[in-house]
């Protein structure tokens, strides 16, 4: 069924003026209408009753600045400066972010691409009056709209109708997606004091393909916008400017991280960024794998050059140049795009995301033959693509205020970070028929429900349906989730009707009441891990039942030699806020004199491994020869979600940071996470030594292997 049509007028189709990839438009504009995104509800009888307050948005520290990144295009980027905006996995690195909005002004119009979320939005009106008058404005295009996000856009809104001269000014026009559209016409359009400033302006429901503003002086200077959905954001679009030959890419190509003042672009490339651009897809976009392809197919972006005359700062770029050319740095130059009438690739020079940095440097290559951020992302999405056909878990949920939906984003991580693909299924958007083509190709699940009036919502109890009438469903390991305002009987609703059905759990069911905490994130991703282990477990089970002598036959000579490389036993401590772990180690070693630094291996399913990220802090209890079986016995089993690991040994604080350390030790150690690298199915942790203490003259145990493919 098509969309619905914008109050005042439909959404533009793809016309005439439009040479500039004209056949892809006409190619994509009438097959990539995306549901709306219908109201929670219940089917239950009785009242209801007023939803349960959520508690206020902690207030963190924000500062705004405004860059120009194209002759007529300004970057409004608000700066984080706290290490995270809120408690979701995707802040796990804990480098702050950013949430950028865009100017883009032309001779015809004053386009303002994404408002940011509530925590900036005072700052952001500031700063947006000092660049333009709000009168000036003629179009808002909103990527993606979050319920909170949309105090902003009420704010905007509001102050432009007060403003001097707006009974003159001309009409606004909002530009969004079909599932944004119902958003903002629940919420703004049902409230008595908000419903006059949607009758101020135009919503205009996107259409993949169209051509939707002005961009430059050309007849064919529009944006045109593709609409990019995920499970996670059903509305996702991204804009074109094919005059300054960049993509406002949005959730896409983003990052959770706070670039240096004054640098709107991605100044140090990969080696800066690399691992932000990383973390962000693997949290936010690896779950969604399949709609990730689907969107890098539909944008096919091409490196190309900046047209003559849209280059900031020229003088820079050619000194840059000359230098790399001095050093044998230079890039290889990327292919011209195509031709004025002709379709194609899209030509890029420049992403512009929602949030960290803008992409240039790191583009088309990362390093001296290192693939840059296109390439990589194709890399990603096929990775994971490549993984789902052996092993793969289906995560469905419903979220009514958002804090279900980061519940069951952090459980997905930990799924892939038990080395099993997953997908996530939305379903307030997805349809039965959805629900049972994931089922036929997942072997495991996870269901996650908010509570609506002591039940869950009719979309998850039709849902679970399905998934009980799917053929094995009953032998595949599963899980359930939720968050609540006052009591969670939904999840204990999901948890009984699978139990009676016969269906086997990997984790404890997870109640969170409200917003996560960092603790609750941890518990979901080691739930998520968990079930990926149930999977793995089931898929190779001969393998996973072979004993250790048995490996030590079937390996290779390597690996037969490197079991000789022994290393010193450790207990590492870390903890943030209220999330704590441990972890048995034998892969330490002394890595530096000045400062006193140490290197650490996880392997990267390691619950403790969120702990590690730069910045992070742990301490090391040196197991000492003879004093080590206790601790050994306890932390070389498997641990189920949330489980204290270092219950039943004895433990007191470390003399700085007050993390437990074994009593027994013959020395501890207290340690910073300075930087961390990649290392096949592990990290490399360096980290500083801030305090040391030796306990006594014991010996260290060292551990002994038989066999390198195997701790």
């Amino acid at each position: 069924m098509q969309a619905p049509r914008s109050r005042a007028s439909a959404a533009r189709a793809p016309t005439a003026t439009s040479r500039h990839h004209g056949r892809r438009a006409a190619a994509v504009v009438t097959s990539a209408v995306v549901k709306s995104a219908p109201t929670l509800v219940t089917s239950q009888p009785g009242d209801l009753g007023p939803a349960p307050v959520q508690p206020p948005t902690a207030s963190v520290p924000v500062a705004y600045s405004v860059h120009s990144v194209a002759p007529n295009i300004k970057m409004l980027r608000g700066t984080c400066l706290a290490e995270r905006l809120k408690y979701e996995v995707e802040y796990g690195l804990k480098r702050g972010t950013t949430d950028n909005s865009y100017i883009i002004s032309s001779p015809n119009a004053v386009v303002l691409v994404d408002v940011p979320y509530e925590a900036y939005m005072q700052e952001f009106e500031k700063t947006l009056e000092s660049q333009v008058p709000l009168t000036s404005l003629t179009h808002v295009i909103v990527t993606q709209l979050d319920p909170k996000t949309i105090p902003a856009l009420e704010l905007l809104l509001s102050r432009r109708a007060a403003a001097p001269g707006a009974d003159k000014a001309p009409e606004l026009q909002i530009i969004l997606s079909n599932p944004a559209m119902k958003l903002l016409e629940s919420t703004l359009g049902e409230k008595p004091e908000t419903q006059g400033l949607l009758g101020k302006v135009r919503l205009e429901v996107a259409r993949s393909g169209a051509q939707v503003a002005p961009c430059g002086p050309g007849e064919a200077d529009q944006l045109q916008v593709f609409l990019t959905p995920t499970p996670r954001w059903p509305d996702l679009l991204v804009v074109h400017d094919p005059h300054s030959r960049v993509l406002f890419s949005s959730k896409l190509f983003a990052a959770h991280v706070a670039p240096p003042e004054g640098e709107p672009l991605d100044e140090g490339g990969w080696e800066a960024y690399g691992d932000d651009w990383r973390y962000y897809f693997e949290c936010m976009l690896a779950p969604s794998a399949r709609q990730a392809a689907a969107a890098l197919d539909k944008l096919d972006l091409a490196p190309a050059r900046r047209r003559p005359g849209t280059r900031v700062n020229k003088t820079s770029a050619k000194l840059r140049s000359f230098f790399r050319q001095l050093l044998g740095l230079e890039r290889a130059k990327p292919a011209e795009a195509p031709a004025e009438g002709s379709s194609g690739p899209l030509p890029v020079c420049e992403l512009l995301p929602m949030h960290g940095p803008a992409v240039s440097s790191a583009l088309t290559q990362a390093g001296p033959g290192v693939a840059g951020l296109l390439v990589q992302y194709r890399a990603w999405v096929d990775e994971q693509i490549s993984v789902a056909a052996s092993t793969c878990a289906a995560v469905f949920y419903a979220s009514a205020y958002g804090n279900t939906a980061a519940l069951a984003q952090a459980i997905s991580r930990g799924i892939t970070k038990g080395g099993v693909a997953v997908e996530t299924i939305n379903l307030e958007t997805a349809s039965l028929d959805e629900v049972a083509e994931v089922m036929k190709r997942t072997q495991g699940f996870v269901l996650g429900s908010p509570t609506l009036g002591g039940h869950m919502p009719t979309q998850v109890s039709i849902a679970m349906g399905t998934i009980l009438l799917q053929p094995g469903a009953k032998q595949r390991p599963c899980g359930v989730f939720g968050s609540f305002g006052w009591s969670g009987e939904a999840v204990d609703e999901m948890e009984g009707r699978l139990r009676d059905a016969g269906f086997g759990f990997s984790f404890d069911a997870i109640r969170v009441k409200f917003k996560p905490t960092a603790k609750d994130l941890l518990l979901c991703e080691e739930s998520g891990r968990a079930l990926a282990q149930s999977i793995k477990k089931r898929a190779k089970a001969k393998e996973l039942q072979a004993a250790p002598s048995t490996r030590a036959l079937n390996a290779s000579g390597p690996q037969l030699a490197m079991g000789r490389v022994i290393g010193s036993l450790c207990v590492l401590t870390s903890k943030d806020e209220d999330a704590a772990s441990a972890m048995l180690a034998s892969w330490v070693s002394q890595a530096s004199f000045d400062p006193p630094g140490i290197t650490v291996a996880v392997k990267k399913d390691r619950a403790m491994e969120n702990l590690l990220v730069v910045g992070g802090k742990f301490a090391v209890s040196m197991l000492a020869e003879g004093r080590e079986k206790a601790a050994m016995k306890r932390l070389s089993r498997p641990f189920g979600p949330g489980e204290d690991r270092l219950a039943g040994l004895d433990t007191v604080p470390s003399p700085g940071l007050g993390f437990p350390v074994l009593k027994d030790a013959n020395a501890v150690l207290e340690c910073a996470v300075t930087s961390r690298m990649e290392a096949g199915d592990h990290f490399i942790i360096y980290a500083t030594v801030s305090e040391g203490k030796l306990v006594d003259e014991a010996p260290t145990a060292v551990h002994h292997r038989k066999v390198g493919n195997h701790y």
